[in-house]
Order: C-alpha cells, then sequence, then structure tokens
C-alpha cells in the first residue's frame, strides 16, 4: 500500500472563493441530438456537452469542429453555437447548464478563453468526466434527498478536472477577409431579427453582394442568408422550450410576420414542425 499527502498550499481554482453552481443537467439521446440545434447563445450561463457516443458538428464562435466520442464541448456565457449530430452514429451526450463560475482571469461564466479550442478531447480523463455526470444526473433525476447538495460538490471537481486537460492556443487568422467576415458576423448578430437582404447587407458594408457571400461563407461554413435563418430558428427554438407564447407570436419576435412561412423554414431546418418540437422537449 502506498499512502499519499495532500499539499495544503495549493490553490484554488475558483476566484475570491465562489462556488459555481448547476442549474440542470440532461442526459440526450439520439431522438434530440439527430435533430439541428440552430444558432444560439446562453446569456449568463455556461454550457458543457460531453459526447458519450457518436459524433457530429459543431459551430462554436467563429469555428467549426468536427467532433467526436469523448469530446468535452465549452459553450462560454454569450458565446454562439450551432449544433448538428451525425444521425447515423446515433450521438448521446451529457449536457449541463452552469452559473455563478469565476476562474481567474476569465469573465464570468468563461471556462476557456477566446483564444483557446472551446473542444477538448478528454483522453484518460474520459471514463472519470462521464462518471462524475452519470452521478450528477442521477442524482438529480432521482429525485434524490440532499441531490443538489451532493452536486454543488460534484460540480466544481468535474469542472477542476476539466481543467487539467490541456487546451490548445489557437493563432487566429487577421488577414482582412478574416476581419471582414467578422465585420458581416457581427452586423448580422446585432440586427438577424430585421428585414435584411443581401443587397441590404452589401449596401450596409459597401461591399458587392458577390464578394460578401464569398468572404463569408468561406469563414463560417454558412451563406449570409443561411447563416440568418439558423439565426432566427435557433432563437425560436429556445423561446419554444423555455416560454409558453403562441407559434404566431414567437414567429413574429424572431423576424417572421407570416406564420405558415416561418413553420416552412423551421421544419425544412429542423426536421419538424415548430409544434411538434415543443412537444418532443415538453415530453422530455
Amino acid at each position: 500500500m502506498t499512502q499519499y499527502f495532500i499539499n495544503k498550499d495549493f490553490h484554488p481554482s475558483f476566484e475570491d472563493g465562489t462556488i459555481p453552481k448547476l442549474l440542470y443537467i440532461c442526459n440526450v439521446d439520439s431522438t434530440h441530438t439527430s435533430l439541428p440545434r440552430a444558432m444560439h447563445m446562453h446569456h449568463d450561463i455556461l454550457e458543457i456537452i460531453f459526447i458519450k457516443e457518436g459524433s457530429g458538428g459543431h459551430l462554436i464562435g467563429d469555428r467549426h469542429y468536427k467532433t467526436i466520442k469523448g469530446d468535452i464541448l465549452i459553450y462560454n456565457s454569450g458565446v454562439l453555437h450551432d449544433e448538428y449530430g451525425n444521425p447515423d452514429t446515433n450521438m448521446s451526450v451529457f449536457c449541463c447548464g452552469i452559473t455563478n463560475l469565476k476562474l481567474s482571469g476569465l469573465s464570468k461564466n468563461h471556462l476557456v478563453s477566446k483564444d483557446s479550442s472551446y473542444v477538448l478531447r478528454s483522453g484518460e480523463y474520459a471514463s472519470n468526466i462521464e462518471s462524475l455526470l452519470e452521478m450528477m444526473y442521477s442524482q438529480i433525476s432521482g429525485e434524490k434527498p440532499g441531490a443538489e447538495e451532493t452536486c454543488s460538490y460534484l460540480l466544481p471537481a468535474l469542472i477542476t478536472l476539466i481543467l487539467q486537460i490541456p487546451q490548445e492556443n489557437l493563432v487566429l487568422s487577421r488577414s482582412e477577409e478574416s476581419q471582414l467576415a467578422n465585420t458581416i458576423k457581427s452586423y448580422i448578430d446585432e440586427h438577424y431579427m430585421e428585414d435584411t437582404s443581401l443587397n441590404i447587407l452589401s449596401q450596409k458594408l459597401h461591399i458587392s453582394s458577390f464578394y460578401l457571400v464569398h468572404v463569408f461563407k468561406e469563414h463560417t461554413g454558412f451563406s449570409p442568408i443561411q447563416y440568418i435563418i439558423r439565426r432566427r430558428i435557433g432563437e425560436a427554438q429556445s423561446l419554444l422550450i423555455n416560454t409558453n407564447e403562441s407559434v404566431t407570436k414567437i414567429a413574429g419576435m424572431v423576424g417572421y410576420d407570416n406564420t405558415s412561412h416561418f413553420t416552412t423554414l423551421f421544419s425544412k431546418t429542423v426536421g419538424m414542425s415548430p409544434k411538434k418540437y415543443r412537444q418532443l422537449w415538453i415530453k422530455k
């Protein structure tokens, strides 16, 4: 037997002794991951995704990732992300929402810096991370006595374990086209619920519509119009899941006066109608 002693002088990861708080945890199977979850962001919430099985594609911030089993996806607060599973691989994931996280040198509810990769390969840490998530999910879903307190101890353990995984620093392109793509993206993110077209975008940004489409698609993987649609549909998905507003009102809230047109675009993007999508999540 070998006995190991703890270093009494360790430095806590959490700034000023703040303890992160678990808001929700999900065990998501292929019924849901096979449906695209279009562009959206969480304000004041950090999300951590752990891929248990399967693979998919994710746009996080301005970077595309091909994701596989064992990957950890970090959705910092306020960072746009777009999720689409590979239906042939039956992707399943753990997802947890966290608030009150403050790490030294990072903004509140940020787990990695903007210069680091938002996807981590868990490698040798995979089994321990999955076990912690499984325990947390079992406590909350089983409504065990003291489940909230148990998770308040398990969550810091999960985060500090993730912080042990080496992070890949990215050298971001500063080319003129990259800066232009970010300018286009910023404008769309601010005005995507308004009446917007290629002509309007090209006039506002003083470039030809052809060049605008070329630059934007090269850097995001989407045409500007595709991006606008996914931003609107992503916001609609969040409203369908988290509010009781009618489909007609949600259509207007995300920029569509014609409910029928909104339903058609939603069904084409997600694979089912807004009403059926809401029912699926309410049932879940």
